[in-house]
C-alpha cells in the first residue's frame, strides 16, 4: 500500500506540472483568484453590468436571449448607480453564495481564460484543479451550485473549504495545533463568528450583518438629520475614509454631496467623524452580540485559549476604526485585527496549493 501511496503521489505532481492549482475567494464584493508560481493573479469586485432582461409573460412575450455582458470587475463597478435604463450593475454572489447561476458561470470564466494566458514553463493542457472557499452554512444545494459553476467550465477537480478555516490558516493557525482561535469575518455580504481547532470548526455562529449594513446606516442617519439623500457609493467613501465605532475625537470632517429631500435640488453638508461614529455603533453593537453568543457556546477547554490569543478580526468590516475595541470592551477579551484582514482567506488558500500536506489536512474536514 505504501509503494502504490507513493507511485500515486508521483504520478499526481507529474500531472499538476500540466495543469493549473487554484485557489478562489468567491467574495460577495471581491472575487480573488491564487495561482500557484505566480500568486494572486486576480482581484476584482464580483460585479457583472449586463443589458437588463425583458421580464413580460404571456405568448405574446419576447422570446429570451442569451446575456448580453457590458463589464466585468471594476469596470463594472465603476459604472453602479451611473448605468442607463437599459442596463444593471448585479453581483452573482450574495453572502457567499451563488445567486445567479449562469452569471456566475460567465464571470468566473472571463477571469480564467485570463489565467490560461498567463506564461507558463510548462505547457498546461489538463483541466485545472481548483479550491474555493464558501460560507460555513452553505447548504448542499448551494454546494453543488458552487461545485457546477466550476465544472460547467472545464475544471478537472473541486474542493470546498469553510472560509473561517481558510481566515484561520491565514492569519498563521497550524492545521495539526488543537488550541482554540476565535475568528471574526466580518465580510461585504455576512458575518461569521468561528472557533477552529485542529484544522475544522467547533462553534460557528452566522449573520447577515454586513459591510453594506454600515453604508446603509450612514445613508440613513444623514437622510433623518439633515434631508439630505445621498448614494450607497457616497456612504462607502464615508466610511472607509473616517469610519469609526470607537472613541470620542473628531479627528476628520468630509464634504458629501446629494439631494435635498424637502427643495429636491443639489446640497452639500460637512459630515464629521463623531456623526459617522453614531450612525455605525448600533450595527457594531449588533456584532459584539454575535461574538459573545459564540462565547456563550464555545467549550471550556477552549475558552482558555481563545483569552491567551484572543480575538482575531478578518474581512473588510474589521478596518472600521475601533471595531477591535468595540468586541474587547464588550467581551472582555483581547482583540486584535489580522495583518491585512481582506486577504485573510486568500492567504489561507495560497498555504493549501503551495503545501500538499497542508492541503491533506484539510482534505480531511474539507466540505467535498
Amino acid at each position: 500500500m505504501r509503494i502504490f501511496a507513493a507511485a500515486k503521489n508521483k504520478v499526481d505532481k507529474l500531472m499538476d506540472n500540466f495543469g493549473l492549482d487554484l485557489g478562489v475567494d468567491m467574495g460577495s464584493s471581491n472575487i480573488r483568484m491564487y495561482l500557484l508560481g505566480k500568486g494572486v493573479v486576480v482581484d476584482e469586485p464580483s460585479m457583472v453590468a449586463r443589458i437588463k432582461r425583458k421580464r413580460w409573460m404571456g405568448l405574446n412575450s419576447p422570446q429570451a436571449k442569451g446575456l448580453t455582458i457590458i463589464a466585468y470587475g471594476l469596470k463594472a463597478k465603476e459604472m453602479k448607480n451611473k448605468e442607463p435604463a437599459r442596463m444593471e450593475v448585479v453581483s452573482p454572489i450574495v453572502g457567499g453564495i451563488v445567486n445567479d447561476l449562469e452569471l456566475a458561470e460567465r464571470m468566473v470564466s472571463s477571469f480564467l481564460k485570463f489565467i490560461y494566458d498567463i506564461p507558463s514553463k510548462n505547457p498546461k493542457f489538463l483541466k485545472p484543479r481548483v479550491v474555493v472557499s464558501v460560507p460555513c452554512s452553505v447548504s448542499d444545494v448551494q454546494k453543488r451550485a458552487i461545485k457546477s459553476v466550476f465544472k460547467s467550465i472545464g475544471v478537472r477537480e473541486v474542493v470546498l473549504v469553510e472560509d473561517m478555516v481558510l481566515a484561520a490558516l491565514g492569519t498563521g493557525l497550524p492545521m495539526k495545533n488543537n488550541s482554540g482561535l476565535m475568528v471574526v469575518d466580518i465580510g461585504g455580504g455576512k458575518t461569521e463568528v468561528a472557533v477552529i481547532s485542529l484544522g475544522g470548526i467547533v462553534v460557528v455562529r452566522g449573520s447577515k450583518i454586513s459591510s453594506e449594513d454600515f453604508d446603509e446606516a450612514i445613508v440613513n442617519y444623514v437622510k433623518m438629520k439633515y434631508g439630505l439623500l445621498i448614494g450607497m457609493s457616497t456612504a462607502e467613501r464615508v466610511k472607509i475614509e473616517m469610519g469609526s465605532v470607537w472613541g470620542d475625537e473628531d479627528k476628520k470632517s468630509l464634504v458629501i454631496r446629494g439631494r435635498d429631500l424637502e427643495s429636491g435640488l443639489p446640497k452639500s453638508i460637512r459630515i464629521n467623524q463623531s456623526e459617522v461614529r453614531e450612525s455605525l455603533v448600533l450595527v457594531g453593537s449588533r456584532i459584539v452580540k454575535l461574538v459573545k453568543e459564540s462565547l456563550d457556546e464555545t467549550p471550556p477547554e477552549l475558552v482558555e485559549d481563545i483569552i491567551k490569543k484572543g480575538i482575531v478580526l478578518v474581512g473588510g468590516g474589521a478596518k472600521i476604526e475601533g471595531m477591535d475595541k468595540l468586541i474587547e470592551e464588550g467581551t472582555k477579551v483581547s482583540t486584535r485585527m489580522a495583518v491585512d484582514p481582506e486577504k485573510c482567506i486568500i492567504n489561507g488558500l495560497s498555504k493549501l496549493v503551495e503545501d500538499e500536506e497542508v492541503m491533506r489536512e484539510v482534505k480531511k474536514v474539507a466540505l467535498l
